[in-house]
């Protein structure tokens, strides 16, 4: 009870933050995505180092730079590119044979978490601020979080459906879904901010689905790492990681999502 108090006054601490930095969009945005990047850059050398893979410190201050370049300029595959060829150049050059693989690995792996992801959100938010669309997803994957702890709390029977998380159950899993399938259609009915049939389905999927898929990516990393959380930051959440694991993963499959069906549709979906 303790714990899940702490997780209420740091949330009604930091959600209004959180909101009106969306809300208000271009400079705001860019810098709590920047502090994201940096503090999730931080935390995830940390945890690998737990895992005895050591990332140089170089890799900190790049990541940041990375994220404003994949933010502010239309070069994602350049620079993914880039980031791949150097890595390899790294570790040819730096060559061991048990950490030389799982170092570069984890770089790359680690940029396109921490600096790709974010900017991939500030984008979102950037080409759909008339619809404020962030706002409706991340509303949503805090709903769907809620629904799918409380619901497989109290009812969770089927668990251990993935080794990763054993905690999870089935039960939960499918809450969550549900939660995000009745906010989906009341964003599609409702006449204030009309979201098409395509974009309300896509929003479904990102948030019940891969906002959970986010959970468990960094369940994962931290089970390999054998850390609990990826740092004590926040108190009662763990740390930034922690926090923004199942937005960035649902924020950029909707990004990519609205991107790919703009293109097969022949129209412009994002805007």
């Amino acid at each position: 009870m303790q714990e899940l108090a702490k997780r209420l006054i740091v949330s009604f601490l930091f959600i209004p933050i959180l909101i009106l930095a969306i809300y208000h969009g271009g400079l705001p945005l860019y810098l709590m995505f920047l502090f994201v990047s940096f503090v999730g850059s931080i935390e995830y050398k940390k945890m690998m180092e737990n895992a005895e893979i050591k990332i140089s410190t170089l890799w900190l201050v790049l990541n940041p730079i990375l994220f404003s370049l994949f933010s502010l300029y239309h070069i994602d595959s350049a620079l993914i590119v880039l980031i791949v060829i150097i890595n390899l150049v790294i570790a040819l050059f730096n060559w061991d044979e048990d950490k030389s693989l799982p170092r570069v690995f984890s770089s790359i792996y680690g940029t396109l978490y921490v600096a790709f992801f974010p900017a991939l959100l500030y984008k979102l938010d950037k080409f759909y601020d008339t619809k404020n669309i962030l706002l409706a997803l991340i509303i949503m994957v805090w709903i769907v979080d809620s629904a799918a702890y409380f619901i497989g709390m109290r009812f969770g029977k089927r668990r251990n459906i993935t080794a990763v998380s054993p905690r999870k159950s089935l039960e939960g899993f499918i809450a969550g879904f549900v939660a995000s399938l009745l906010v989906a259609a009341l964003l599609f009915l409702n006449g204030y901010v009309k979201f098409s049939l395509l974009e309300s389905i896509l929003l479904c999927l990102a948030a019940g689905v891969f906002g959970q898929l986010g959970d468990l990516s960094e369940s994962m990393i931290k089970r390999f790492c054998k850390v609990k959380d990826s740092s004590s930051l926040i108190p009662g959440h763990g740390g930034i990681l922690d926090r923004t694991d199942s937005i960035l993963l649902s924020g950029s499959f909707l990004y990519a999502a609205l991107m790919i069906a703009g293109i097969f549709c022949n129209t412009t979906i994002i805007q």
